[in-house]
């Protein structure tokens, strides 16, 4: 089943050149898409690039990578390619030392649209929450958003709200992961937050 990246890492709090890591990140996003192409091309949508790169308004920052694959076992043949130790080399003088320094999930799509890439391309900026619910309160969390979506496809405009489930589950708790857009703003999303614990919430820009 289609899946999406979510990977964030932390960053170095300044002591790199903005324009270094612009070039690191666009040199990672071309190996990257190229090896998603060639060996996972069944349920990917023809896009320019696959993956994105989204940078987190905070200080430190961090850097958030989403992509689409065909399903968790590829994005992990993908992570134990000697393309991604390529990658890895590149951004290591910009990433934060320690082994808490990423944090790496897989979404399957929560509402009609399979992927997330097309939703936020180009924004200036956009928001994510992580929400954690109760394995018995997922059906409830599931038709709430079900319903936003719903409301928020009568809007104008481009997508503003997608979410996922996250794959890797753990004592009975599952975790919804939602973005939108500034158009939304965060009364849009106050509603499925109430339904559950707020794990955290972040605001990000997109790079590339």
């Amino acid at each position: 089943m289609p899946v999406t990246e979510f990977a964030v890492l932390c960053l170095r709090r300044g002591g790199f050149d903005e324009l270094d890591f612009l070039e690191a990140l666009m040199e990672v996003q071309e190996i990257q898409d190229s090896c998603a192409r060639l060996n996972h091309p069944y349920n990917l949508e023809p896009n320019d690039n696959l993956s994105s790169m989204h940078i987190e308004h905070s200080d430190p920052p961090s850097l958030l990578v989403t992509a689409p694959w065909d399903s968790p076992e590829a994005h992990g043949e993908w992570i134990q390619s000697s393309e991604n130790q390529t990658c890895n080399a590149k951004l290591s003088r910009f990433i934060k030392p320690g082994c808490g320094s990423v944090l790496l999930l897989h979404l399957s799509p929560a509402g009609k649209d399979q992927q997330l890439r097309r939703a936020f391309l180009n924004r200036e900026s956009f928001s994510v929450v992580r929400i954690a619910v109760g394995s018995g309160e997922k059906e409830e969390l599931q038709k709430a958003y079900d319903e936003r979506e719903r409301e928020v496809g009568l809007m104008e405009g481009d997508q503003k709200l997608w979410a996922g489930w996250k794959m890797e589950t753990s004592d009975g708790t599952d975790e919804l992961v939602v973005f939108w857009t500034d158009e939304l703003g965060d009364d849009g999303v106050q509603t499925l937050i109430a339904l559950g614990d707020k794990i955290e919430q972040r605001r990000f820009r997109h790079v590339v």
